[in-house]
């Protein structure tokens, strides 16, 4: 089955969604009773839950992030994003990027890409904590989620007791040693 130029496949009236760049490339469908599973050879690209409804378009907004990143013009009307199950404080942080830069719909795309290599439950926790810091952009957010999943804590300090090689006291140093250092040799 071919992939049509909107990044879908039909399949008994409906369309689903694959990824964009699997556009106008020969793709298998698979269908059971509950789920549409699409492969490009033997890579799962596409998992959908199956509509017994009639002409109807099932979409996953993360297909069309490499689009929207290149074409993020097309952000505000884009139908996955419109009805996909983004949180409306993605839609609200959009907005305010809109109002505050010129390229804001390119840096919500970029906020979305986050979700591609992060949850979105945690991305929309760091979102929430950049936009509480004030002028914010994705990468903001990126550098919070890094924070996130960085390793807990350093190693503890060092207990000096458990080294006892290292408790001997040394004897200070000779001063006077110097002293000859300022002595003028004939």
């Amino acid at each position: 089955m071919l992939v049509h130029s909107t990044g879908r496949v039909r399949f008994q009236t409906n369309d689903y969604s694959v990824p964009i760049q699997y556009a106008y490339q020969r793709v298998t469908l698979k269908a059971d009773p509950f789920r549409v599973y699409v492969f490009a050879g033997e890579e799962l690209v596409a998992d959908h839950p199956r509509c017994y409804d009639k002409r109807q378009v099932i979409e996953d907004w993360r297909h069309y992030i490499p689009l929207l990143l290149k074409k993020s013009f097309a952000v505000p009307w884009a139908s996955a994003l419109r009805h996909g199950d983004l949180p409306p404080t993605f839609e609200a942080a959009r907005l305010d990027l809109v109002a505050r830069r010129s390229d804001g719909n390119r840096e919500f795309a970029r906020l979305l890409e986050l979700c591609l290599a992060y949850s979105v439950e945690r991305v929309e926790t760091a979102l929430a904590q950049a936009r509480g810091q004030g002028d914010w952009s994705a990468d903001t957010v990126r550098q919070l989620l890094n924070v996130a999943s960085a390793p807990a804590a350093l190693a503890p300090p060092l207990d000096p007791s458990q080294y006892p090689a290292y408790q001997g006291t040394t004897t200070p140093p000779d001063l006077a040693a110097y002293n000859r250092l300022l002595e003028v040799q004939p």
